[in-house]
C-alpha cells in the first residue's frame, strides 16, 4: 500500500490542489484519503486501491467544498472588522451551544486519550500551524511518521464524534 501511495501521492496532490485551491487543504486531503483507503481495505494492492485512493480523494474534496468551508474563511476575511457594523449580531441558539459544547468536549476526550506524540503532532500541526516537516523536526520523527500521527489523531477524534451522531455510547461528564 506504501509504494501505491508513494507513486501516487505527487497526482493525487494536484488533483485535490486543483479542486480546493489550498495546498494545505490539499495535502490534508490526501493524506485523509490514504488513512481512509488503508483502514477499509487493507488487503487490497496495485490497481484496485489506486482507483479506491483516487474515488476517496474525489469524494473528500466533494464533502470539504460541499461544507462552505472555503467560502465561509473567505467571508471572514472580507468582512472582518465589520461585526461591530452590523445592527443584529448573529448568535447561536442555546440548544446549538449546548451542542456544541457537548462536542467540543467529546473531541476535548478523545485528544486526551491520544498517545502523547500523536497529541503534539496534532496540536504543533491544527493549533499553531506547523508544517509536517517542521512538526517532525520538533518531534524527532520523519515527515511521514508526523502526517501519519496528525491523521491517526483526526481520525480517533471523528470516530468518537460519529460514535455520537451514530447514537453510540453518550459522552461521559
Amino acid at each position: 500500500m506504501q509504494a501505491v501511495f508513494s507513486g501516487q501521492r505527487e497526482q493525487l496532490l494536484r488533483l485535490a490542489r486543483l479542486r480546493v485551491g489550498n495546498r494545505a487543504d490539499a495535502e490534508d486531503l490526501v493524506q485523509e484519503a490514504f488513512v481512509a483507503v488503508g483502514r477499509a481495505y487493507p488487503d487490497r494492492e496495485g490497481e484496485e486501491l489506486r482507483r479506491l485512493l483516487f474515488v476517496t480523494l474525489r469524494n473528500l474534496t466533494v464533502n470539504f467544498l460541499k461544507s462552505g468551508y472555503r467560502r465561509q474563511a473567505r467571508a471572514s476575511v472580507e468582512f472582518s472588522g465589520v461585526g461591530e457594523v452590523i445592527a443584529c449580531a448573529r448568535t447561536a441558539t442555546p440548544e446549538r451551544q449546548l451542542m456544541d459544547a457537548q462536542l467540543l468536549r467529546i473531541a476535548e476526550q478523545a485528544i486526551a486519550a491520544l498517545p502523547e506524540r500523536r497529541r503534539e503532532a496534532l496540536r504543533l500541526h491544527r493549533y499553531e500551524g506547523l508544517t509536517y516537516s517542521q512538526v517532525a523536526r520538533r518531534l524527532s520523527v520523519s515527515v511521514r511518521t508526523a502526517k501519519s500521527d496528525v491523521a491517526e489523531a483526526l481520525a480517533a477524534i471523528a470516530e468518537r464524534l460519529s460514535r455520537l451522531e451514530g447514537g453510540g455510547d453518550p459522552p461521559a461528564g
